[in-house]
This record gives structure tokens, sequence and C-alpha cells, in this order.
């Protein structure tokens, strides 16, 4: 027991500073794909905060399992540098009972992993798209340029003239202002300094203007002209587009649906095409008699009518339905099968946690070097080629190439058998070709690493 208690905190160890690392990796990466988005927006920290920790939940998603890949490496290439493997085999320690341990805490993770996918990560994506999608209508702060006149989607019914403007400060100076939110009348107002602003809710404008008039003149009475003089003269205009708008929820996709919910929408899309399929039957069986009863009258066609036109005016009605059903099934079958596809996936990352055990631990043992650099560097090329198998079988299960099963699963069997595999051979202390070309790799890096640090000591 001791001995398994030895592995679990070797294992989790290098967990963890992996799930650090590569949860760091993704969020620059997010902030690098997105930051061009959030500046100059106006947002608040807390609004950006709020952005990152939604977009968290993806992260999490996917760094666990690759971090049980490089945790299972990093622990076992650490004990076989050691000899730690070596002495465990002599003292009777099989290969099985050390990856018991491992394997059954990859089985706690995926766990984990399989309900953060299925109840936090829903909600998580559904709140981050409506967020991202406020913000994109969010418009930049608004700014006047100097000797141009502001249009009537900045500032609704109003059309500001500046002769100098700080966008910084909103100062304004030699201001003209052209008010035609009332229809019965015409408002011009001047001022010699003016100030530009949002309220704090950001859904009206508030201009303070200083030292100015008011030309004012209405509509049905033209010849009825004021004017007036004030000091100070405050402006509060409503406006749309500034501020953000949770009001009402967006629908979801099936990103943003739990594998229960994902499968009402498969029930419901068969129970869909099977109306589908009935209704294109009996209106095949119409068109049928049609053509048997009484031949088609076609309709009179105009001489100088286009071949659009003219291959239009040929299809009966009985024709149309038939095609507007195919269509309604096509659409239906490929709605149906992205849920089954996002159904799929929710449970085939987390069970890949289990299968990167399996093909972590042997690496490890074969690698025999410890260090950051040789877990990842032995993983990475594992999990892109587990990432592309899955977003290549997304592809083609949307696409109805493959079935939703096969396009999610199919690059966890690959690797559940290259891991089976490994693990059979280490086991057995068989090396195979793949092991002795890493182990030619190795010696070969650390060879030349070796020869230069002596070049350079005789050098120096």
């Amino acid at each position: 027991m001791h001995v398994w208690d030895y592995i679990v905190r070797e294992f989790i160890g290098p967990f963890l500073m992996a799930l650090a690392v590569i949860m760091f990796v993704f969020l620059l990466q997010f902030l690098m794909r997105f930051i061009d988005r959030i500046v100059g927006k106006g947002l608040t920290f807390w609004t950006i905060i709020e952005l990152i920790v939604f977009n968290l939940a993806w992260m999490v998603v996917l760094a666990v399992p690759m971090a049980v890949l490089v945790a299972g490496v990093m622990a076992f290439g650490s004990m076989a540098a050691a000899n730690e493997l070596t002495a465990m085999k002599a003292a009777g320690v099989s290969l099985g009972r050390m990856l018991f341990p491992v394997i059954v805490l990859s089985v706690l993770i995926a766990v984990f992993d399989l309900q953060f996918n299925n109840i936090i990560l829903p909600d998580a994506n559904h709140k981050a798209k409506d967020l991202m999608t406020d913000i994109n209508r969010k418009k930049p702060s608004l700014v006047v340029q100097p000797g141009t006149f502001t249009t009537g989607d900045e500032i609704p019914g109003y059309s500001i003239l500046a002769r100098q403007a700080d966008p910084k400060t909103g100062d304004l100076s030699e201001v003209t202002i052209y008010d035609h939110a009332q229809t019965n009348e015409s408002r011009v107002m001047t001022a010699h300094k003016a100030h530009i602003a949002f309220t704090p809710d950001f859904r009206n404008i508030v201009l303070t203007l200083y030292d100015g008039e008011i030309h004012q003149v209405q509509a049905a009475q033209p010849a009825d002209y004021r004017r007036g003089h004030f000091g100070t003269y405050i402006v509060e205009v409503p406006t749309s587009g500034y501020d953000f708008m949770h009001a009402e929820e967006s629908e979801r996709s099936g990103r943003e649906l739990s594998a229960d919910d994902l499968m009402k929408k498969v029930r419901a899309d068969d129970t869909a095409n099977a109306k589908e399929t009935a209704n294109l039957r009996q209106h095949l069986n119409q068109f049928a008699m049609e053509i048997i009863s009484s031949p088609i009258k076609l309709p009179a066609i105009p001489p100088n009518a286009t071949l659009g036109t003219r291959m239009r005016s040929m299809v009966t009605p009985h024709q149309l339905n038939v095609q507007n059903d195919q269509t309604m099934m096509q659409q239906t079958k490929e709605d149906r099968d992205n849920y089954l596809v996002e159904t799929h996936k929710k449970y085939a990352i987390p069970a890949s946690c289990i299968i990167f055990a399996l093909i972590g631990v042997p690496l490890g043992a074969l690698a025999k070097r410890s260090g950051v650099g040789a877990g990842t560097g032995l993983s990475i090329g594992f999990f892109v080629l587990y990432w592309v198998f899955l977003i290549g079988g997304e592809k083609l299960a949307d696409r109805a190439v493959i079935t939703p099963f096969w396009g999610m699963w199919g690059g966890n069997l690959i690797l559940l058998l290259v891991g089976i595999v490994l693990t059979w051979r280490v086991a057995a202390e068989r090396p195979t070709a793949f092991a002795r070309w890493l182990k030619e790799v190795w010696a070969n890096t650390f060879r030349k690493k070796k020869e230069n640090a002596s070049v350079s000591t005789t050098l120096a």
C-alpha cells in the first residue's frame, strides 16, 4: 500500500503543475485572440474579469486530460531516472500494480471532468456568448471629431459640430448643436464651451453647455422666432448601443446544453423527422396520382421569360411540397447529428483522461528523464494527435461523412490501442520499435548537450 501512496504523491504534484501551466497557456491564447474586441470598448475591470472567468470553463475541460498525460510522463520518468522503477520491479511490484493507482486517479479525474463538462460548462458557454455579444454590440467611447458633424447613429436626434474636441476628457469648444428630436420645432444651440459624458448606466448622453445661446423656431409658426442666453444648460439624450443588455437571454446552441437537454433535442428531432417522412410519403403519393390520373397542365410562359422563370413555371405544387419536405428532413438530420456530436463529446473528452494515463505511464518509463521539458515534449505530440482526431471527427460527423459516435470516439479508440500496446510491451520488458527510436533520440540529444558543454569548458 505504501507503494501506491508514493506513486499517488509523485503523480499529484506534476498534475497540478501541468494543469496550471496549460491553463495559463490557454488564457494567454484567449487574451491574444480577443484583445482587439475588448480594448476601446470602455469596459469595466469586473466585466473583463467576468468574461475571463466564463471562458475558463472550456479551458479546464481541455486542460485536465492533457495534464493527466503530462503528469504520467513526468512522474514515471522521474522514478525511472532515479532507478526507482527498477527497485520496485526487483521487490516484486509489477508495472500493473504501479499503474493501478494512476488508473484510479485518472478515473476520478475523468468523473470530475464529466460533471464539470455536463453541469458547469454549458452555463458558462452560454453566459460567455451573451456577454461577448453585448461587448460586440457595445459601441466604442463616443468621440466628437473637430470640424465634423456627428451622425444620428451616434447621438439620436442631435448633430454636434465643435471647433476643438478632447476625446479623453470630453471637453468641447465653440460648439454648435442642431436639435432634430422634436418634429414640430427647430432648435439650434451654440456654446463657447461644452462637456459630453455618459450617465453611469451608459443609457443616456449628458451634454453640459456653458455660455451660449438657444435659437428656436416653431414649424407651424415660422415667424415666431425665439432667442435666449444661458450660462449653463444641460441636455440629456437617451441612446442605445452603449450599455449591456442582459434582460433577454439568447437561444442556446448545442455547446450550451447539458447531455440530458441534448438528448431531448435529439428525441424531438426524431419525432419531427418521423412527421416529415410521413408528409413526404403523402406528397409523393399525391404527385404520383396526379401524374397517373391526368396529364400535367403547364402554365403559359411568356416568350421573353428567362430560363430560371421557365424552369420554375414547370414545377407543380406537389413537386414543391416534395422538395420542401426533403429540405426540412435534411435540416432536421443535420441538427440531430450536431446534437449527437456534442453529446458524445461530453463523454469522449473525460474518457480520454483514462486513455492518457495508459499512454503517459509507459512513456515515462521509456523516457527515463525527468523535468517539465521532457514531460511536455513527450505529451504534446500525443495530445495534438488526439486533438486532430477530435476536431477532424467533429467536422466529418457534422458533414454526415461518418456517424457522430465514430467522429467523437474514433481518436479515443485508436489511442487506447496505442496505450495498451505500450503498457504491455513495457510490462513485458520487450522494447518496441517506437521505444528504440525514442531511446536513440534521447541519447543523441543529451550526447550533443554533453559535447557542447565539454567544448565550452575547454574553450573557457
